[in-house]
């Protein structure tokens, strides 16, 4: 008897294990079919380059992992190489694409003026250039970029200028934490910020930081020491949020709901800055997110181009938007920052909602 008993509870635990499983294959099939609903096999039998002019950031790393995973489910064939700053390599690295057949070939790099009579050789050669996340211009069909770096900086900046106004805090002290201000993406953020600064009466304390999170500690820690009264803080980047929350911690800084709490926003929203946001260090991220913009660039490869209607997106330059994230919105599994792109197992959830949001023409 006890061991038909045996027999018995193993059997029902094998069954809930398969229906467990079958479940789960159930869904993951559901979310495959929604996929391969809007990407179909329209790329089979393609060859399509990327070429990047650096992969330092889980942004770009996040935008080209997901990219290549699009292009692959929808048949084609995905070439990816790093150029490293080198404008020689990715002059190169394009060459090569044309030499090899590719017929699309994304571009990402920090030198447009540089590349630009490759592009126009690559398009006199009957390849179709796309500006990945950054204008090339020269004959690109078109280009998707992250979100408007001013707008960015100024969403950053609102919230905490809000928050001031809210506790009756004037000329509130912010603590900018800047990337590289050389580059783009950092004096545009900052522009935004200044423009806030401007209209609400902020007092900005720059701490230029070059996207080190150990130049960041130091700046911040400097400010600390200088000052007690510090009301806010914004990072141009989440790469940088290890050295913000160390520096807070010698100074006796915590987490949100202690007594001793500065309040801060973040840019991007990556998996770094999810967990502090998670941890009560941050309150508030401005995302922007390379799953869309993956996606957009994607749809106007396999929609458009490859479709025959790239004269619709001649010159076009397609700007993803930007969300103000919260300790609300914790656990939403469409922010990008929760998602393995370095191990992808399934599809981004958010992929459906920003196919059909953007690049109707």
């Amino acid at each position: 008897m006890a061991r038909t008993k045996r027999l018995v509870s193993l059997l029902l635990s094998l069954m809930l294990v398969l229906a467990a499983f079958v479940g789960v294959a159930s869904a993951e099939s559901s979310l495959d079919a929604d996929i391969k609903a809007l990407l179909g096999d329209k790329a089979q039998g393609m060859k399509v380059g990327i070429t990047v002019g650096d992969l330092s950031s889980t942004w770009i790393c996040a935008a080209v992992a997901y990219t290549t995973k699009l292009l692959e489910g929808a048949g084609a064939e995905v070439l990816m190489s790093n150029s490293a700053g080198d404008l020689a390599k990715q002059v190169e690295q394009i060459n090569d694409y044309v030499t090899m057949g590719c017929k699309i070939i994304l571009i990402h790099t920090s030198n447009t003026e540089g590349i630009a009579s490759t592009v126009q050789k690559a398009v006199a050669e009957g390849v179709t250039c796309v500006g990945f996340n950054i204008e090339i211009g020269n004959g690109a069909v078109f280009t998707c970029t992250s979100s408007d770096n001013v707008a960015t900086g100024y969403s950053s900046a609102l919230w905490l200028a809000e928050k001031a106004k809210e506790e009756g805090v004037k000329n509130a002290k912010i603590a900018c934490i800047q990337g590289t201000m050389t580059q783009s993406d950092a004096y545009l953020r900052q522009e935004g910020i200044d423009k806030v600064a401007a209209e609400y009466g902020l007092e900005l304390i720059q701490c230029p930081s070059n996207w080190s999170a150990d130049e960041a500690e130091k700046q911040l820690s400097d400010v600390l020491t200088a000052s007690d009264d510090i009301f806010g803080i914004i990072t141009h980047c989440d790469s940088m949020d290890s050295g913000v929350i160390s520096a807070l911690k010698q100074a006796g800084y915590g987490p949100r709901g202690g007594e001793k709490h500065i309040y801060w926003s973040g840019i991007d929203s990556d998996s770094i800055g999810i967990k502090a946001l998670e941890d009560g260090w941050i309150d508030v991220e401005i995302e922007q997110n390379p799953l869309a913009l993956a996606t957009v660039t994607v749809k106007g490869v396999l929609d458009y181009v490859l479709a025959g209607k790239a004269d619709a997106l001649n010159k076009v330059k397609i700007p993803m938007e930007t969300r103000v994230v919260t300790k609300e919105d914790i656990g939403d599994s469409t922010l990008w920052g929760y998602f393995d792109y370095e191990n992808i197992t399934d599809w981004w959830s958010g992929t459906v909602e920003a196919w059909n949001h953007y690049m109707n023409i």
